[in-house]
C-alpha cells in the first residue's frame, strides 16, 4: 500500500544530506522527515519539502511533500503551543494551505493516498480554532472521498506530548469521519473531542 510504504519510509529515514536544498526528491523528503521526527520548528522540514515540490512537480514524491508540508505546519502549532503557550496562527494557516493544495492538486490525479488524511486534518485544525460548523463540512467531504482514500492513518488524533495518546493505526475513512461528526456533536470542548476521538481510534482502528 503506497501510504503505509512513504510513511515507514518517512519514520525511519535517518539520511540527511550534507548540504541544505542539495540532493534528489527521496533524499529531501526523507532531509524533511527527519526534522519533523525530532520535533524541529524552525521550517528546515517545510524548506526540504518545498523543494521537492518545486524541483520534482510531477513525482510521487512530490505529492508525498505537499501533505507532509500540512503535517508539518500542524504539527508545529501544537508544539509550540504546550512549549511556549503560544498560539501561532500563522503555522495553522500555512497548515491549510498545505492541505487545501493538496485537495487541489490530488483529489482527481497522483495516487490520492493521502486525500483523507488531508481532509480530517483540515477539520482539526478547524475544530482547534472552534469552527465547528466547518469541521463537520470538512469531515463530510472526507466521506465523500472514501472510494478514492478508504483509509486514514492515524500516528495521534493531534499531536500531544502524551504517550497514551499514540494511536499509530488504520482508520476506515467513513468509519472515522462519522466518529468525529459524533465526537463534536456529544462534547463542547476541543480537549474533550479529541479524547473522545483518540479513545475510539485507539479501539476500532487497526
Amino acid at each position: 500500500m503506497v501510504k503505509s510504504s512513504a510513511i515507514l519510509l518517512l519514520i525511519t529515514a535517518s539520511f540527511f544530506v550534507s548540504i541544505a536544498g542539495q540532493g534528489t526528491a527521496v533524499q529531501l523528503l526523507n532531509e524533511g522527515s527527519s526534522y519533523q521526527s525530532a520535533d524541529d520548528t524552525s521550517d528546515r522540514a517545510a524548506i526540504s519539502y518545498r523543494l521537492v515540490i518545486q524541483r520534482y512537480p510531477n513525482s510521487t514524491q512530490a505529492e508525498q511533500a505537499q501533505y507532509f508540508l500540512g503535517t508539518y505546519y500542524e504539527k508545529k502549532f501544537f508544539l509550540l503551543e504546550t512549549r511556549s503557550k503560544l498560539q501561532d496562527w500563522s503555522s495553522f494557516n500555512q497548515a491549510d494551505e498545505a492541505f487545501y493544495s493538496y485537495v487541489g492538486k490530488y483529489k482527481t490525479r497522483g495516487t490520492n493516498s493521502y486525500l483523507a488524511d488531508s481532509y480530517f486534518n483540515l477539520a482539526m485544525i478547524a475544530l482547534r480554532r472552534n469552527y465547528r460548523d466547518t469541521a463537520k463540512n470538512l469531515l463530510g467531504q472526507m466521506s465523500d472521498v472514501a472510494r478514492k482514500d478508504s483509509k486514514v492513518y492515524i500516528t495521534k488524533v493531534v499531536w500531544s506530548g502524551r504517550s497514551d495518546d499514540v494511536v499509530k493505526k488504520y482508520c476506515d475513512t467513513k468509519a472515522l469521519a462519522s466518529a468525529a461528526s459524533s465526537a463534536l456533536n456529544n462534547t463542547s470542548s476541543f480537549d474533550a473531542t479529541i479524547r473522545n476521538l483518540t479513545s475510539w481510534s485507539q479501539s476500532k482502528c487497526r
